[in-house]
């Protein structure tokens, strides 16, 4: 029980839960292994740009070593060091849009107009999740993905359990103030057992001991024969 209230507070600190007032969104069925890789054909077939991103930790650092969604210049099938960062996860923001929501990733690489590069994910709600996200449209400053998915779908909160769980840590929290008492109980009771010892041990007489060793000396007076 304890280790599942701890998983849901790290889903909330990762950013992986959107709450609303009577519903969330988990957005945990969103995070893989590996970075997401979308790729996309440029005018030469040796020449792609590809782009890499993940969600709820894990994000791909390839890119100017700092963690993020980026794209880089794929050159007959291999990266390389030519790519920009469209956004950082830690610039999180969630939004709902029809049949789903919207995570925008913001503060990426600089573009025109001394504006900064970010990118939209649209999760909308599906029963079946795709493979992979599509590519919806890419401008200067931001680019926008796609992807069906049961993470776009909203859930409802249950009182039953969080009911339960407050009872279990009711109950954790007396078992803990129970354990605490008994000892404190149980120590007083050793300290009165061992004040009775000494009060008895006081009130005896002491006796000395004669030292075995000492011998005692017997003087005997022996009469003189009468003549």
């Amino acid at each position: 029980m304890i280790s599942l209230l701890l998983v849901l507070q790290l889903t909330t600190i990762l950013g992986c839960e959107f709450k609303q007032e009577d519903h969330y969104y988990n957005l945990t069925q969103l995070q893989r292994t590996e970075p997401y890789i979308v790729k996309a054909s440029a005018d030469s077939s040796f020449f792609k740009m590809a782009y890499q991103f993940n969600f709820c930790g894990n994000h791909p650092k390839h890119c100017q070593g700092q963690s993020g969604a980026y794209q880089a210049l794929e050159v007959m099938g291999i990266l390389t060091d030519s790519c920009e960062i469209l956004g950082k996860p830690e610039n999180q923001q969630i939004s709902l849009i029809e049949n789903g929501l919207q995570i925008t990733y913001s503060q990426g690489s600089q573009c025109e107009n001394n504006q900064k590069k970010s990118v939209n994910f649209n999760i909308l709600c599906s029963s079946e999740a795709d493979s992979n996200f599509v590519l919806l449209s890419e401008e200067n400053c931001r680019t926008a993905f796609q992807m069906k998915s049961p993470a776009g779908c909203k859930q409802q909160y249950s009182t039953q359990p969080l009911f339960i769980y407050y009872l279990s840590g009711v109950g954790v929290m007396l078992m803990i103030l129970g354990a605490c008492f008994g000892y404190k109980q149980l120590q007083k009771k050793k300290d009165e057992k061992s004040d009775q010892y000494e009060k008895l041990n006081s009130d005896q007489p002491q006796v000395q001991n004669k030292n075995p060793d000492q011998s005692t000396t017997v003087v005997i007076n022996q009469e003189a024969p009468s003549s």
